[in-house]
């Protein structure tokens, strides 16, 4: 995962300054620098070009940072590799230096007028990482003129010193996490040098870990652009436009990385999980299963696959119940992003048996579940439990896909199987107790649940609530007024709840008691008086205790008071005057 990226990838420029390098590269600790003599274009002299590069080594020995090679030693090296000296232009000196890990070269062409002034354009090459520093050209006249010329080269060279050491800092305060020291002086060295790609990439590292992911974006761009293949940077790229919501061109970017390196698997599922955490699981989904076109069978290709390919499920139905009005059941995309899983997850279980990761075990179970497939989940189930007899995940799932499978007894054992392999399960009685509910079996379930709060005293109100929002929802809002009071009257017998939950209990309690007696009293006769007046009484009785949370929920509780004190009033009078 990319999460926040490590600084591993620094301009190995700053290690010019920072550490020396191996022994064979040096000088006395300084290092060395490769100057071959200076090229001729266009029927120039060449005897400019080596009077001037050999002046050029006399200056650079006097640095305490480098040393010159000495031209012989040129001569020598070269000869090793069949070159002749003459024949070092640019590109030959930078694989010559490389072949003897020489770390800085200097090479220069120049051009000649009639006036025999030379027009010298020069850079400064650090070879590990193939960067340019390019000098400001200039002319010299013909008197005295390799002398100017080495000074001259030899004067912009503080100026690539000045970048290196900017460059230097900027990578050991990054390495300590001083983000902002470390940009400014990143800054520092850009100015210097804006083509410097290996410190604009250490920039774009640095905004990323200051949030800055726009910018840093822009400058991983402005390294393709001079590199189309830096692997840092593209990575960082995909990464970076996949977080910023552009999809599509974090998938481009990744695509571009892969075909540096196209039969590597372990790149490319590092690449997938990358683009996975950068919130882009269906793309990931995509890089893998390139891999599995040539290896279908392949464990670890087919895990992560499943991986992704759950994670895109989670995301689409998400996606789906925010976007459609009144979505119900699962998105299609969802579904067949499900399907995908459990092959995938499948084919591993086939490689792995019992070596297979529960977490891939239960997701298989979860999808089924999600597709509603439970048979399947049931027999996948049984199956996985003969490997993981003591996974209480497993077995939690299981029991899941046989309740929704409208196999409850058998559910409800798999729960108790769950409390048998850990007692202290955060949910399990309490499901036992809703899916009981959920049947109608009120004694079953306040059995459960009055066993689950005498071990946990701290989940009484929840075991309450859960048989409230029963009775309330089945039972009061939908005027069946008996079961509402069934239910609260239940909820009420678990120990240990707290005296606001029995203040609710108790006004819906006396609610729904008012409310069922109310309709039978309008006769007004001796008989409707006689069996009303109980009713009454007893929902004022439940009342008049529940001020604080009527009050607490804006509710009139006085006008039910006061009926209810009226109707008690009425039947007493109406009985009385009947005996």
């Amino acid at each position: 995962m990319f999460g926040r990226l490590k600084l591993v990838i620094v301009a190995s420029a700053a290690a010019l300054v920072l550490a020396p390098e191996m022994a064979a590269a040096q000088d006395g600790g300084r290092f060395l620098v490769m100057i071959p003599y200076f090229q001729p274009l266009e029927g120039a002299r060449d005897n400019f070009g080596r009077d001037a590069s050999e002046e050029l080594r006399k200056l650079m020995s006097t640095l305490v940072t480098h040393e010159a090679m000495d031209r012989g030693d040129i001569e020598d090296e070269a000869d090793n590799f069949d070159i002749d000296m003459r024949d070092l232009n640019c590109l030959r000196t930078i694989q010559l230096s490389s072949q003897l890990r020489v770390p800085v070269a200097i090479c220069a062409t120049y051009t000649e007028t009639p006036d025999q002034s030379r027009t010298v354009n020069a850079s400064i090459r650090t070879i590990e990482d193939s960067e340019e520093f390019v000098l400001e050209p200039f002319t010299v006249p013909r008197q005295d003129g390799h002398r100017l010329a080495a000074q001259q080269i030899f004067a912009q060279f503080d100026r690539y010193n000045n970048q290196v050491r900017a460059t230097a800092f900027c990578s050991q305060y990054a390495g300590s996490q001083q983000w902002e020291d470390a940009l400014r002086q990143c800054d520092a060295a850009l100015a210097i040098n804006p083509e410097a790609t290996s410190t604009r990439f250490l920039r774009s590292q640095l905004l990323r870990e200051l949030d800055r992911n726009p910018e840093s974006l822009e400058e991983a761009q402005r390294v393709l652009a001079a590199d189309p293949f830096h692997e840092g940077a593209l990575q960082l790229a995909g990464y970076l436009a996949t977080v910023e919501g552009d999809a599509e061109a974090g998938r481009e970017y990744y695509r571009q990385y892969l075909d540096i390196n196209p039969g590597n698997t372990t790149i490319r599922m590092r690449i997938a999980y990358e683009q996975a955490q950068a919130g882009d699981p269906a793309g990931a989904m995509e890089f893998i299963s390139v891999g599995l076109e040539v290896d279908p069978e392949n464990a670890d290709l087919n895990e992560q696959f499943g991986n992704f390919a759950f994670t895109a499920a989670s995301d689409a139905q998400t996606a789906y119940t925010m976007t459609t009005p009144d979505a119900e059941g699962l998105a299609p995309e969802a579904a067949q992003y499900y399907r995908q899983a459990i092959d995938a997850y499948m084919k591993v279980f086939a490689a792995r048996g019992s070596e297979m990761q529960e977490g891939r075990l239960r997701n298989i179970l979860a999808a089924h579940i999600q597709l509603e497939e439970f048979p399947q989940a049931i027999e996948k189930g049984e199956q996985f439990l003969q490997a993981h007899s003591e996974s209480e995940v497993l077995w939690s799932f299981y029991a899941d896909a046989l309740q929704r499978g409208g196999q409850l007894n058998d559910a409800i054992t798999a729960l108790d199987r769950v409390l048998a392999l850990n007692p202290a399960h955060p949910n399990a009685a309490l499901r036992q107790g809703s899916w009981l509910i959920q049947e109608g079996r009120m004694d079953e379930a306040i059995a459960k649940l009055t066993d689950y709060v005498a071990q946990n005293p701290n989940q009484a109100d929840q075991a309450g609530r859960m048989i409230f929002a029963d009775a309330y929802q089945k039972g009061y809002q939908q005027e069946d007024y008996q079961y509402a009071i069934r239910g609260f009257t239940a909820a009420k017998q678990v120990p240990g709840l707290s005296d606001g939950l029995v203040r609710q209990l108790n006004f819906w309690h006396g609610l729904a008691v008012y409310t069922r007696t109310l309709p039978l009293a309008d006769p007004q006769t001796l008989a409707s008086a006689q069996q009303t007046l109980p009713g009454f009484q007893e929902a004022l009785r439940l009342l008049s205790g529940t001020a604080e949370y009527a009050q607490a929920n804006n509710i009139n509780l006085q006008q039910f008071l006061d009926a209810s004190t009226q109707w008690i009033e009425i039947s007493e009078m109406i009985i009385t005057r009947g005996r």
